[in-house]
């Protein structure tokens, strides 16, 4: 499948990577492509850094979901969004929460913000009750998700489980009021909340502890809630219409990070759609500029200077300012072979129905909506291999 039919047809493009590959750009440049064909697109970017307000032309990002402004009309839309784990939390209960009680009780507890804050994999978490509300909820044509960098870049997909766990483990039941103890379970379980709320209350101090059991307590009606989107979400990650794109470079560094991310995916049986190797070539032909040239033949280049002389007033230095350029142009057609080297180690692993796609390394680094354009426009016009 191409990449082009990859954002055509699918309802969620997943991208991991390592960091400094240019992920969060290619992210947005596939939502921009989305948009350009005409569906209804959202990024959704997990990722801590900011640069993607500045490539889309927003002065700045968080998790409420802004209109990105484009400067020429297209046949569909984009919008953006970053998880920002306080802020996307908070958002989150102001959604679920069933009523206005509780809502209060989470949001003004300190066992709350401290747990939104430093809580293991929290972004995850939250990004995964994000994207359920992206494609659930706001129906959404396509929802690219850029995810953080190589090593986090796979909780999003255990998440959904170890939330799911997490609600459903024996010791939160502990301190949680029992109603009603109803036999001899019952009556084990709070003796056994006793001991633990004992245990912990001499660790953290009895304030700690009653905050602790009122977020549980306050936190028990949302648990079903968050179970079942869990669920929803991790058969949306694995569904067929979801697809996954590695994003590296060129560099051994990165192909080898690469290289982790697609062992760790075929581990957990999820497939990788298509690899885009960023800033992989040094285009040598402004005529062409996604031809990957590795060499470059031996002519001279007299017949340029010949056909420039009649037009020069000093034409004696042309031939020299030639030779030089051609030798520049020599030395990044041994750079490209080199790269390419890299980037077939990377390929010889991957499964043949996986696209393999090369971006060239743009003039200037990629800051606003203009030069995103150029990169949606280069990731679907490259055919792939």
């Amino acid at each position: 499948m191409s990449l082009t039919s990859l954002v055509a047809e699918r309802s969620l493009v997943v991208c991991v990577g390592p960091g400094g590959v240019g992920k969060t750009t290619v992210s947005a440049a596939i939502g921009l492509a989305g948009a350009k064909l005409g569906r209804k697109t959202l990024v959704l970017t997990i990722d801590p850094a900011r640069r993607l307000a500045d490539a889309l032309g927003l002065h700045q990002l968080d998790d409420a979901i802004q209109a990105v402004p484009l400067e020429e009309p297209i046949p569909g839309t984009l919008d953006a969004a970053m998880v920002d784990t306080a802020q996307s939390y908070a958002a989150l209960i102001e959604r679920i929460a069933p009523d206005e009680r509780t809502k209060t009780r989470i949001l003004a507890n300190p066992v709350f913000h401290a747990v939104s804050r430093s809580m293991a994999r929290s972004h995850a978490y939250v990004a995964m009750e994000r994207l359920y509300d992206a494609m659930i909820n706001r129906r959404y044509d396509l929802v690219v998700l850029d995810t953080p960098p190589a090593r986090n870049a796979l909780d999003i997909l255990d998440a959904p489980h170890q939330l799911a766990r997490f609600l459903d483990a024996r010791f939160v039941e502990w301190f949680l009021p029992q109603a009603r103890e109803r036999g001899l379970r019952d009556r084990i379980l709070a003796a056994g909340g006793d001991v633990a709320k004992k245990l912990l209350g001499m660790i953290t101090g009895e304030k700690l502890l009653t905050e602790i059991v009122e977020f549980l307590d306050a936190f028990a009606s949302l648990r079903e809630g968050f179970v079942q989107r869990a669920e929803r979400v991790d058969r949306i990650l694995r569904a067929p219409t979801s697809g996954f794109v590695l994003v590296s470079s060129a560099s051994p560094a990165s192909a080898d990070d690469a290289a982790w991310l697609r062992h760790d995916l075929e581990r957990r049986k999820v497939p990788i759609d298509a690899v885009i190797f960023n800033q992989s070539f040094i285009p040598l032909d402004p005529r062409h500029p996604l031809e990957r040239r590795t060499s470059l033949g031996a002519g001279s280049p007299e017949w340029a200077w010949q056909r420039l002389a009649p037009h020069l007033s000093e034409p004696k230095p042309v031939p020299e300012l030639l030779a030089a350029l051609r030798e520049l142009r020599v030395e990044a057609a041994g750079e490209n072979a080199r790269l390419q080297e890299i980037i077939a180690g990377v390929e010889a692993e991957l499964d043949p129905a996986c696209t393999r796609v090369q971006i060239p390394r743009f003039d200037d680094e990629i800051r606003d909506l203009e030069g995103l354009a150029v990169l949606a426009d280069a990731l679907v016009a490259e055919r792939p291999r």
